[in-house]
């Protein structure tokens, strides 16, 4: 069986590496990469760019040649120009040299990833505009900033992302203004959690602009010495030593017309990483699928879902039984001193999807409250006939993100706020009062 593989980050070299432990050598594989880098913790570039990682080389799990050692050969610089369904085969150019050529499969898998989105203005290089796309774009901007010239920073989008390059530039004392479009930071997390994280932000000397665009630039050359943003009725020129452009993503598919997609440009795929032409799969930040709460197509980019279904194609492929994977969103984010994390369903998502729901948001204690000081507040949404848990959203200081996790189990699990008030969870007062705040935030939903 032949098998070529788009992309060589985590949904590919998952699928790759899988394949290969099921199948030995009854299975024939080539990984085509467009870029350099293969195997890279993507998510852990901002940490590096602030110096917490200090060498980018730790972020890579295992470069090309390693993989071509343990028999998977992957092609770098290697961008696939178009697919034929009907012939099943693919072009692909040789961005070195400029060859192309055509290779055929019997099994197409896409990993191809997604990229920043380069709107207007951003749509044109300049010296001092930087994007977070792979290591080497975080050694370039953990460089610049540890020049004396940057001083002025503006970091356009308030994303995951965008909200971890802005603790990085902070981190080497740099003036950092936070452009975002939409009316606050993080705007898939409700308002009572995001404006605890705007509050952190401007604790932090953050200037934090939301609710505007990015018009303009100015630059001398292909320097850009400033940016004019508006939210329509007023306009500011912010003084710009550095751009970081963190304004969301759009997934690589572009080369691929065959297939369903959806309104981004992301691949339609069953549980089984299936999309709607035979023999084609596609996996991690190129792909959507529908999410297990609601039943609607719920577009996930990060690394740990990337790595699921990617095994899930290997195993399916390998003729093995796939594990279960159910879709529910879980996300989650260390900004400065507070955490934050989300699993589910905001009541934002749950309102726009006209669902019958309830809330219940409350604040207490990390931990005994003889012990810390600590505050974490949960937001949870639930049916309000049935009271199973649709979504829960914490923010705070102390045990946070894994409180989040606690109702991660619960949505997969189908739990009601009622079943998961009395769970049996551990107790000792480094970790929690005797009665968890998680546990209280489920006994007290009306």
């Amino acid at each position: 069986m032949k098998v070529v593989i788009i992309g060589g980050v985590a949904a590919g070299m998952s699928t790759a590496t899988k394949l290969k432990r099921n199948l030995g050598d009854q299975v024939d594989l080539v990984v085509y990469e467009k870029g350099e880098e293969v195997s890279f913790g993507a998510c852990g570039i901002p940490f590096y760019i602030s110096d917490k990682i200090k060498k980018g080389k730790d972020l890579i799990a295992r470069t090309a040649e390693q993989f071509a050692e343990s028999g998977i050969p992957v092609k770098i610089y290697h961008e696939v120009l178009s697919v034929d369904e009907k012939a099943k085969t693919v072009e692909v150019k040789n961005l070195k040299t400029g060859e192309t050529f055509t290779d055929a499969y019997d099994k197409l898998v896409i990993g191809s990833g997604a990229g920043v989105n380069r709107f207007a203005p951003f749509n044109k290089p300049h010296t001092n505009l930087f994007e977070i796309r792979n290591v080497a774009d975080g050694t370039m901007v953990k460089e610049r900033l540890q020049t004396e010239d940057i001083k002025d920073v503006v970091v356009v989008g308030a994303g995951f992302i965008g909200l971890e390059i802005v603790e990085a530039c902070r981190k080497f004392d740099k003036n950092v203004v936070l452009v975002e479009l939409a009316d606050r930071v993080l705007s898939t997390m409700d308002e009572e959690i995001t404006s605890v994280l705007t509050e952190e932000l401007e604790r932090n000397d953050v200037k934090v602009l939301t609710g505007y665009k990015a018009e303009a630039l100015d630059a001398t050359g292909d320097t850009i010495r400033q940016v004019t943003v508006t939210n329509g009725c007023e306009t500011l020129t912010l003084a710009a030593d550095m751009v970081i452009n963190c304004a969301g993503i759009r997934p690589h598919t572009d080369f691929i017309n065959c297939v369903e997609k959806a309104g981004n440009g992301a691949i339609i795929v069953n549980e089984d990483m299936e999309t709607n032409v035979e023999d084609i799969y596609a996996a991690g930040d190129c792909s959507i699928m529908r999410s297990a709460v609601t039943g609607a197509f719920l577009y996930a980019p990060l690394g740990t879902n990337a790595n699921k279904q990617g095994r899930i194609i290997a195993d399916i492929l390998g003729g093995k039984e796939r594990k279960p994977f159910k879709l529910i969103g879980s996300s989650a984010i260390k900004l400065f001193e507070v955490d934050a994390a989300k699993v589910g369903l905001s009541e934002t998502e749950a309102k726009r999807l006209g669902l019958n729901y309830k809330t219940n948001f409350i604040t207490g204690n990390s931990y005994a409250s003889y012990y810390g000081t600590e505050k974490v507040s949960i937001k949870l949404v639930y049916d309000a006939e049935t009271r199973k848990i649709l979504g829960a959203q914490t923010v705070g200081a102390g045990v946070v993100v894994p409180r989040a996790n606690y109702y991660a189990i619960a949505i997969y699990s189908g739990l009601t706020v009622d079943e998961f008030g009395f769970m049996d969870l551990c107790y000792s007062p480094p970790f929690s009062g005797v009665w968890d705040v998680a546990l209280i935030a489920s006994n007290t939903a009306k």
